[in-house]
């Protein structure tokens, strides 16, 4: 443990998938964590409260209590939501209101969230580790595309704060900052469980997207693993790019596994975007689901950047165990996921 247990990292949305994973790894690494919640009363906050970590209310729409809650940090570990101002109906009816789509509000919403807690992490950037603040984000499919995906906004709502506004506006920040990007996570089919395990009249299940079933994709259990690559990215010098993935494999070989590991008969086919954003159910979520699948296929997932992974940061001498998607398959109860997901779906 050492003086690692004098160092305070603040973990924005510690009741969450990412971030819950975080505050858990370096609990377990000796530090102190401040885990950043709107609700510290919630079931998952006080868990993590008996875990010994500190609980506090803290808001994204309100810069002062971040500013409270960063106050003293060594680490800062930074994710922003895309999907919850998506979905929800008061977001959509304030979409509405001003005359744009709920693609474009949940955008602005995330981004909003984002500068917030740039501006926040700005004012302790004395007190951060020299690679201390840890950001999760995702590429920029506007500019990595050329301009073919102007409206992949659950990406650009992330690249545009990080790194592009921490860099424009906080050099000393950017300086100690690593993005880290997240693979799909291998939980994805309870939102689109038509593409995923799509059920065919003769038994068979059918994974179907947009993607080029040659094009490899990175994947990730987020809450198996998120906290071990942050802390083992915390370990390497700041200012690189990293993408978090248990594996990386095509679609075609991700059903391979399942249905090895299943029993079932199992395929994948290659469909046309309209197929896919039909299959979505509504066609603002369709749009933006799709424009992400043809976007892994060119310029790639990752938008063609040189992200780091797993691999490399162990080639640095540095432990980042991560869980392959076989890993995490063989522990999943695929009776009973299978009967929830299509008995949703019909």
């Amino acid at each position: 443990m050492g003086s690692q247990g004098e160092k305070l990292i603040c973990v924005v949305g510690a009741t969450g998938n990412q971030g819950g994973s975080v505050a858990r790894r370096f609990l377990a690494a000796g530090f102190r964590v401040r885990g950043l919640t709107r609700n510290p009363t919630s079931p998952r906050a006080q868990e993590l409260v008996s875990r010994g970590a500190e609980v506090v209310q803290a808001n994204l729409d309100d810069p002062a209590s971040l500013d409270r809650a960063f106050a003293g940090a060594n680490v800062i570990f930074s994710v922003t939501d895309y999907w919850e101002p998506f979905f929800h109906p008061e977001c959509r009816k304030q979409a509405e209101a001003k005359g744009i789509s709920y693609r474009r509000f949940a955008y602005e919403t995330e981004y909003r969230h984002g500068k917030n807690i740039a501006d926040a992490a700005a004012k302790v950037v004395d007190s951060l580790d020299v690679n201390g603040f840890l950001v999760s984000t995702l590429s920029h499919a506007g500019k990595c595309s050329g301009g073919k995906f102007k409206e992949l906004y659950h990406f650009d709502s992330k690249a545009d704060v990080f790194p592009a506004y921490v860099e424009e506006h906080y050099p000393e920040l950017a300086a100690k900052m690593s993005c880290i990007h997240t693979g799909f996570f291998y939980t994805s089919f309870n939102i689109l469980p038509n593409s995923y395990f799509g059920k065919l009249p003769d038994g068979r299940v059918e994974m179907a997207f947009a993607t080029d079933p040659t094009k490899v994709v990175p994947q990730l259990a987020p809450v198996d693993d998120m906290g071990s690559f942050t802390y083992a990215v915390w370990q390497m010098p700041p200012g690189k790019s990293y993408m978090a993935a248990g594996t990386n494999c095509t679609w075609p070989e991700t059903i391979e596994t399942w249905s090895k590991i299943t029993g079932i008969p199992a395929s994948y086919r290659q469909v046309s975007p309209e197929e896919m954003i039909a299959a979505c159910g509504e066609p603002q979520l369709g749009g933006e689901i799709t424009d992400m699948f043809l976007y892994t296929s060119h310029p790639g997932y990752d938008g063609g950047m040189k992200l780091l992974q797993a691999e490399d940061i162990r080639k640095a001498g540095i432990d980042c165990p991560m869980t392959t998607w076989e890993e995490w398959a063989r522990k999943q109860d695929w009776v009973a996921i299978l009967a929830r997901l299509h008995g949703n779906s019909q």
